[in-house]
């Protein structure tokens, strides 16, 4: 018979249940006894015992499920530590068959340590339901957190499912939806398993020309070293990202065609330093202008800073000559440099503008730009479809009514 068909089983309780993969359940010997359960293995004969007849049948069902997959029987005794462990094991690649980030490591070891391994460590692989994962999710103080919360685990499960120690069975994921704490608002969007678009950068969240100017003669006169002011234009007009600007030699820049060349980015982690494949993984080459909007001459600014450097020597390097760390270029020159120009803040406290947002400077500036093609522009930009710059920095009823006018006068 198979699992959970128990209707052509004799009332008498005492008779042998027969299942697939020669599993087989004895009743007890005597009342109060224990039910027994008996397969081979490897060649091996094994047995485990239950407490009840329903005891028995779910066991029943969960060793064919294991033997017919050809999976260790032994793993439905595993715990919830054994599944997180997998999970985060760096030997093991994803089904999606991309190692992990250094950064991506260091964020699921994050989430395990503080939300998952808690709640499940100790609870039988076989018994894990949607009671333990709706307490992980539950724990997520925001929205956002519950949108990284549930992916996690959505992988993790994938993960126990291929490899054998969960079974298809186990739905634990189904119907999971995470509830603000009283008082804050519900972000739809934030929990669904889908990640959710980036939002539309609107004009106000883009510095203008006069900004971006102010910020690089500040950074350059409040650290006393002239390049910084070179640092800040050549992001905002090049579109590099932090980590490719960090780990941007002088040998990737072609200044009599003025391109940059973008194959590695520094990857940040908190407790190291490391160089990487850039976003995307896609190595790509990005321009910056003879002259900046303001009239500043920027080609020459770059070959001047190339004029002190080694071809392998990093363009914009630590006060120690080393890759720069995020967190101190924002406190010791960026915090200086935007208060002194005069970048606002926002309502909460925070700056308005940060270094991301001259990477936004670049984008709207080459759109802007007579004869520019997005696709191109996406290219210079490293995004992994035209679709992300559309999204981001085309709006869809950006020039609707002037359309609409022309097309019906």
């Amino acid at each position: 018979m198979t699992p959970g068909n128990t209707s052509s089983c004799s009332a008498d309780a005492r008779h042998v249940l027969d299942f697939d993969c020669g599993v087989r359940a004895y009743p007890p010997s005597a009342p109060g006894g224990y039910w027994r359960l008996r397969w081979v293995e490897a060649d091996r004969r094994r047995e485990t015992t239950a407490a009840t007849r329903d005891e028995a049948l779910a066991k029943a069902a969960d060793l064919v499920a294991r033997l017919a997959q050809g999976r260790p029987t032994d793993w439905a005794q595993a715990k919830g530590d054994a599944l997180v462990a997998h999970y985060l094991d760096p030997t093991r690649r994803p089904a999606r068959g991309r190692a992990w980030s250094a950064r991506h490591r260091e964020e699921q070891h994050a989430y395990c340590d503080r939300f998952v391994t808690p709640v499940i460590a100790g609870v039988e692989l076989r018994r894990l339901s949607r009671v333990q994962f709706g307490r992980i999710l539950a724990q997520a103080p925001t929205a956002s957190v519950a949108a990284h919360l549930r992916r996690c685990c959505s992988a993790m499960v994938a993960a126990g499912l291929e490899e054998g120690l969960l079974l298809a069975r186990q739905d634990v994921l189904r119907g999971l939806r995470w509830s603000p704490p009283a008082g804050e608002s519900h972000d739809h969007e934030a929990h669904d398993h889908e990640q959710a678009p980036e939002r539309f950068v609107e004009q106000a969240d883009i510095p203008t020309a006069g900004a971006v100017h102010a910020l690089a003669a500040a950074a350059a006169q409040r650290s006393g070293v002239w390049w910084r002011e070179l640092q800040v234009l050549v992001v905002a007009y090049s579109g590099l990202r932090w980590g490719e600007m960090a780990a941007l030699t002088a040998d990737r820049v072609d200044p009599t065609r003025r391109r940059i060349v973008v194959d590695r980015q520094v990857v940040e982690t908190r407790h190291q330093l490391s160089l990487g494949p850039p976003k995307n993984r896609r190595r790509r080459t990005t321009m910056y202008p003879a002259r900046t909007p303001e009239g500043l001459d920027l080609a020459a600014l770059v070959e001047r800073r190339l004029g002190e450097l080694g071809p392998e020597a990093l363009v914009f390097p630590s006060p120690r000559g080393h890759w720069p760390r995020r967190s101190n270029y924002r406190r010791n020159t960026f915090e200086p440099a935007a208060a002194a120009a005069g970048w606002p803040r926002s309502a909460e406290g925070r700056r308005a503008w940060t270094f991301h947002s001259l990477r936004h400077v670049f984008a709207t500036w080459a759109l802007a730009q007579p004869g520019a093609r997005i696709e191109d522009v996406s290219r210079l930009l490293g995004h992994s479809t035209v679709r992300v710059t559309q999204d981001l920095y085309i709006s869809p009823d950006g020039d609707l009514f002037e359309r609409f006018y022309r097309a019906t006068a």
